[in-house]
């Protein structure tokens, strides 16, 4: 089905395919049509492809060159409109389900006043077109003190200033600078002009020091009759700006300088401009074509300043460089805004709102993942050695709150594992735990995601940590969760456990975040890695030298194989990477390190976590109870350890019912009740790095080494191994 083009007199009629033969075929007709419609009727366009978008957007050129606005007649629910609803056209133009409507509309938006003639104080003659708006410039100024601001390409727009491409060290010199959206060019030292081109603009960077966008489509146009010179095209800006007052002004300049396409940009900050005593005053840049006279458009094309610096800019000859009083400008086309509106340039920014500092790497990622936003608020849900994670709020730039969203930063090989462990063990089983992801970048060795969960469906919803129920007023509702998730969500995997070969001294070695941990151990506690034995003041005994054996006898165990339940497991089930929500939905995150191994790893996680991070340690009573109730529960049978005195210190009571609760779910899922070692193992996986946890107070780094002790020494008894 071939296109079909009609005109009827203010509508544009499309039926058929607008694919790559009928773009061919629009765009021929553009180029005989002396006038084009604004109203365009595509009930009838049955096919649309990335080729006919393409024609589409040139053609809005020509309707905008002659002062007006696409209006579009459209079937709401269609092929055709799911294309330009994904090309972003949706937004840029309006969108009618009736031709009347679209009338109506378009009658509302002003034409431009016709040209008249004006002749300069040099006695060059212009064609001037009234503006439609008074134009605007957003400055963008750097403290002088501060370090350059990073500036995404699609913030930057139609700019310049000094800068330099935001690739690098922050310490890179400071150079003249031009921006188009899509590229920005650098004056180098040497005399050069460099450039950084990008299909990515909301993911691409530049460094500010200061800079002025200028955006002067409805500014008043200038058109001159004849050549002009540089020197005398100022002098008739600046006298027309002082009629206008004293403030600051603008313009912009299409024209060819030497048979070279060239664009002129020019801000007057305190409306002095280029006078005796005040050459600083005006800045002015030029960005011209030094080879193919064909780079840009000409002054005459039908097309607005940003589109032909775009153009112009991505030339691979163009060049910064600044005009003199003589340079002769040839077919001039002049957008000058007298009295721009002013802006601060931080209106096109993100606004960043933290209670940390945030890094440069982590800047680059959170600007790019939040390129659809105003403003971001981020709250730490967890942080740790491999990951942050953030909750974010969000608001888009006319103010309204958008959907929540949950931001994890961690190095890219973390970040891929993540990935990968999502599509091949989360998504087919974990439903309820359904995410979806909104955006990912990526930064030198960090990457970053942002992605929400099915359950967050509004602007007030509110997630937290599990974490914060664990240690809040509702420790019931804490423990509710803690079971639903070892059960109801995650059952899917732990349900389906299968006996397999394991080799469980490798599977659970403590060493995995620190390699180094026994010197760890030694140098904070003072451990001699060299003797089998500790003293255990707060029991009065001795106790194994957990970083002894690791030292001296752990490597040699690697290879012990045992036949134990295996599932999927999350491998960093903790109380962080857990969210709940204020429905008390359940999502668990952080998947980097899910893999399969032994089914009662995630479960013993947690006892260590509720054991030994989270109970009092202030006194040695505190020590002492926390370790007398660790070493009763490594009496008897571990799924069944006896009943203990009800501890008086709350935490400690929690941490006894947690544990309590895990070991009797990890229980069901454990084929032989005889694999005690497939619980005790894990247990002291998560419990002996406890040591080299910055954050923590020395006498926790004591307990954790003692208590590690005692579940080695029952370890041990549980695979009938000697103790030393």
């Amino acid at each position: 089905m071939a296109l079909e083009i009609t005109v009827d007199a203010d509508l544009l009629v499309l039926s058929g395919r607008l694919d790559a033969a009928g773009a061919i075929a629009l765009d021929a007709w553009k180029a005989d049509a002396p006038t084009v419609p604004a109203i365009w009727d595509l009930r009838a366009l049955a096919f649309i492809s990335s080729l006919g978008i393409r024609s589409l957007i040139t053609l809005d050129r020509r309707v905008r060159a002659a002062g007006q606005r696409v209006q579009v007649v459209y079937v709401a629910e269609s092929f055709v409109a799911d294309v330009l609803t994904a090309a972003g056209l949706t937004k840029q133009w309006p969108m009618h389900t009736e031709v009347a409507a679209a009338r109506a509309t378009g009658q509302s938006v002003a034409s431009p006043a016709p040209s008249a003639a004006w002749t300069g104080a040099g006695g060059d003659r212009y064609a001037r077109t009234p503006a439609r708006g008074t134009g605007r410039v957003s400055r963008f100024e750097t403290a002088p003190d501060a370090p350059a601001m990073l500036v995404r390409f699609d913030e930057l727009g139609l700019a310049f200033g000094t800068g330099e491409f935001g690739t690098g060290p922050a310490d890179e010199p400071a150079a003249a600078l031009v921006a188009t959206g899509h590229t920005v060019l650098v004056h180098t030292a040497d005399g050069l002009t460099d450039l950084l081109d990008t299909v990515s603009p909301a993911t691409t960077f530049a460094r500010l020091v200061d800079a002025v966008r200028l955006d002067l489509d409805d500014a008043e146009r200038w058109d001159a009759e004849g050549d002009v010179t540089w020197g005398r095209l100022r002098a008739d800006l600046e006298a027309q700006a002082a009629t206008a007052g004293t403030g600051p002004w603008a313009a912009g300049a299409l024209a060819s300088w030497n048979d070279r396409p060239c664009v002129l940009l020019m801000f007057a900050p305190e409306g002095e401009g280029h006078r005796e005593g005040h050459d600083e005053a005006l800045r002015v840049v030029a960005l011209r074509a030094v080879a193919d006279p064909n780079t840009a458009p000409q002054a005459g094309g039908a097309t607005t300043l940003a589109e032909a610096a775009a153009a112009l800019a991505r030339g691979d000859d163009a060049e910064i460089c600044w005009p003199d009083d003589a340079t002769t400008l040839r077919g001039a086309r002049v957008w000058f805004a007298p009295t721009p509106t002013i802006v601060d340039g931080g209106a096109h920014r993100l606004v960043i709102e933290a209670a940390e500092p945030v890094a440069d790497a982590w800047e680059r990622i959170i600007r790019s993942t939040f390129a659809d936003e105003a403003r971001v608020s981020l709250r730490r849900l967890t942080g740790g050695f491999m990951a942050s994670t953030f909750a974010t709020d969000t608001h888009d730039r006319h103010g309204r709150r958008t959907l929540p969203s949950v931001l994890k930063i961690s190095p890219r090989a973390v970040t891929a594992r993540e990935e990968a462990a999502y599509q091949q063990y989360v998504r087919p089983f974990i439903l309820n735990n359904a995410t979806v992801l909104m955006a990912q970048a990526v930064h030198g060795e960090y990457a970053g995601l942002r992605y929400n969960f099915l359950g967050i469906t509004g602007g007030e919803s509110r997630l937290q940590p599990l974490e914060s129920l664990y240690l809040g007023d509702t420790p019931a509702e804490a423990m509710t969760a803690i079971r639903q998730t070892l059960t109801n969500v995650l059952r899917p995997w732990y349900g389906q456990a299968v006996v397999a070969p394991v080799q469980p001294f490798a599977d659970h070695d403590p060493r995995g975040l620190f390699t180094n941990l026994p010197a760890v151990a030694q140098e904070v506690l003072g451990v001699d890695l060299d003797a089998p034995w500790i003293e255990c003041p707060p029991l009065g005994r001795s106790v194994l030298n957990p970083y002894h054996f690791l030292q001296h006898r752990w490597d040699a165990l690697r290879g012990y194989t045992a036949s134990w339940a295996t599932s999927i497991t999350h491998g960093d089930l903790n109380l962080n990477n857990v969210l709940v929500d204020e429905r008390r939905n359940i999502y668990v995150i952080d998947f980097s390190e899910t893999k399969v191994r032994n089914v009662a790893a995630d479960f013993a996680r947690l006892e260590a976590i509720g054991m030994l991070q989270h109970t009092r340690l202030e006194h040695d009573d505190d020590a002492r109870a926390v370790l007398t109730q660790v070493a009763r529960s490594l009496e008897g049978a571990v799924w069944t350890p006896p009943a203990a005195d009800v501890p008086q210190e709350p935490m400690l009571a929690r941490a006894a019912a947690l544990a309590a609760d895990v070991r009797g779910l990890a229980s069901e899922h454990v084929a032989d009740p005889a694999h005690e070692a497939a619980y005790l193992l894990p247990l002291l996986e998560w419990s002996a790095p406890i040591v080299a946890f910055r954050q923590v107070e020395r006498v926790r780094k004591q307990v954790a080494m003692w208590s590690s002790g005692l579940m080695l020494e029952r370890l041990l008894h549980a695979l009938a191994l000697p103790a030393v």
